[in-house]
């Protein structure tokens, strides 16, 4: 939960927001995902460790990796999930931290985990396979079609793409 007007932390440490904070999130999430209200910050830790099992497929979370989703947590101004995509190994166990997770509550919050397990895998410019058996064991394991994780990989390939010629088009 994040209460709003605060930088500092309640009694039983949820981080508490300011307005700029839940208004930035929020609009984020909102331009991303269609999401009006900022999730649980407990749903953090599973959402972190999950993507990282995932971007581990290959043998090692590379440093590219690692700060992408790092980099991402922080424009969520997610502090949690920031300072666990630091350090955290990736070596637990994929159907323990879901069964951990609000997040897998809903089909969309289920769909968002694959899209964003996809982006961390690719954030150092390949996909391997390993990585990509994780990204279906994990959908496998949310109920998350075959064909749905094939669209979502094709859309990470077109918002590459996009990225890139955005990129061009505004550089100097």
């Amino acid at each position: 939960m994040f209460i709003a007007n605060s930088q500092e932390s309640n009694q039983e440490g949820v981080e508490l927001m300011s307005s700029l904070e839940i208004d930035a999130t929020l609009w984020i999430m909102d331009e991303l995902y269609g999401i009006k209200e900022v999730p649980p910050q407990q749903d953090y830790e599973s959402f972190t460790k999950a993507v990282l099992i995932c971007a581990k497929g290959d043998g090692t979370i590379s440093p590219e990796e690692r700060g992408w989703f790092a980099g991402r947590s922080a424009a969520y101004r997610n502090t949690k999930g920031y300072e666990l995509a630091k350090i955290y190994a990736g070596d637990d166990d994929l159907q323990e931290v879901l069964a951990g997770s609000a997040n897998v509550a809903s089909r969309k919050g289920r769909l968002i985990i694959i899209y964003v397990a996809i982006q961390t895998c690719t954030a150092d410019g390949e996909y391997h396979s390993g990585e990509q058996e994780k990204v279906r064991e994990m959908a496998a394991k949310l109920g998350i079609e075959e064909s749905v994780v094939q669209e979502i990989e094709q859309l990470c390939v077109e918002e590459a793409e996009i990225r890139k010629k955005r990129l061009a088009i505004l550089s100097d």
